[in-house]
């Protein structure tokens, strides 16, 4: 009893530390001058040391925990602008054009987990690993302007800067096959470092916010012309976003409608891919068709050899429990799923849980 106690324990510490470990992006290459990935964040506050003498610029609604000063270089912004609390313009999702006074660019200086009931996302853009600016959709729209657009939905326990590092390491492997005709925007859902519970937790908070995204996004954008790429537990959000009453609803409300997209042979996603995901099969199978409806393609990547995936599914089981315990990401599991998905074995790369940026690029290169 006792020896079954500690394994149990054990196991769920593992669970809780791997994910945010192993889902680290692979050794670094050479960065790529001038590639310039676009982040929409959920983080309650972030931080930017501005230029210009500009110190404490912070970003979006929430105080620092570490304190910032109160003068007049420090102002908190909206994500598109600097609405008042409680305005129409301070809770819209759907973006309005920044005046130049408005814009901030510096360094980030803190990037941290919290949630204050917010409603709002930042936009931002960066050419490296320390320097970004504000910025907002409409600016995003311009530059990917005839270019292929890719979203990124990251998995669990990842800081703002791993979540950025994936992001960059993700860019380099589609550039690496399709060059600079495509722009990667990230969404980062403000998942706390090393902590799988609390990444479970703000899941839930984040999902509302990132339904409205989906609908500003994919308004804006020609139908088809979308790929996304969700690792790990970041599938939960996209699946619940195409499943739930919202994403209908945004259909509905466009003359041609799911059925009439699908009708000309459009669908409203180029391509999904699946990317291990740390999800339950047995959730996901009475949506598959009507997931699968909604692009062009629809990849799995699964292994049985991610004791991420393979843990997640073993703490589940405990207590006697099966539901939840059947995780996607694992290849028996996922070939289920086949015809409907495509199903791809990555267990040959011995990547454990970490992302396989040049297959994923490779893949989206040759769609």
């Amino acid at each position: 009893m006792y020896l079954l106690r500690f394994v149990s324990i054990f196991a769920l510490a593992l669970l809780l530390i791997l994910p945010g470990f192993t889902s680290g992006s692979l050794a670094r290459t050479e960065k790529a001058r001038d590639a310039r990935i676009f982040i929409v964040s959920d983080r309650a506050t972030l931080k930017l040391d501005g230029a210009g003498g500009k110190k404490g610029l912070q970003v979006l609604e929430g105080n620092s925990e570490d304190g910032l000063d109160s003068d007049q270089e420090s102002k908190t912004m909206t994500p598109y602008g600097q609405a008042a609390e409680g305005s129409a313009d301070s809770a819209s999702l759907s973006g309005r054009t920044f005046g130049n006074i408005d814009f901030m660019e510096g360094k980030l200086k803190s990037a941290f987990f919290s949630d204050n009931g917010h409603d709002k996302l930042t936009w931002l853009a960066t050419r490296d690993d320390e320097s970004f600016k504000t910025t907002d959709l409409d600016s995003f729209l311009r530059a990917c302007r005839g270019k292929k657009v890719v979203l990124f939905v990251h998995g669990c326990c990842v800081s703002f800067k791993e979540m950025e590092r994936q992001a960059r390491d993700l860019d380099l492997g589609l550039k690496g096959a399709k060059g600079d005709d495509v722009v990667l925007l990230a969404y980062d859902w403000a998942t706390p470092a090393w902590f799988y519970p609390g990444s479970l937790k703000n899941m839930e908070t984040t999902q509302v916010r990132f339904n409205h995204f989906m609908e500003a996004l994919t308004s804006k954008l020609e139908p088809g012309s979308l790929c996304v790429v969700m690792h790990s537990l970041g599938a939960n959000l996209m699946v619940r976003y195409l499943t739930g009453p919202q994403f209908g609803a945004s259909q509905r409300s466009n003359p041609m409608g799911l059925a009439g997209l699908a009708g000309l042979g459009q669908k409203t996603f180029h391509t999904l891919i699946f990317s291990r995901p740390d999800m339950s099969l047995e959730s996901f199978r009475p949506h598959l068709a009507e997931v699968a409806a909604t692009a062009e393609n629809s990849i799995i990547l699964a292994a049985e050899n991610d004791i991420n995936i393979n843990l997640s599914g073993f703490v589940r089981s405990l207590g006697g429990k099966t539901f939840g315990s059947f995780r996607l990401g694992q290849m028996h599991n996922a070939r289920e799923l086949f015809p409907q998905m495509s199903v791809m074995d990555v267990g040959s790369l011995k990547l454990g849980h970490k992302i396989p940026y040049q297959l994923i690029g490779n893949l989206l290169g040759n769609l």
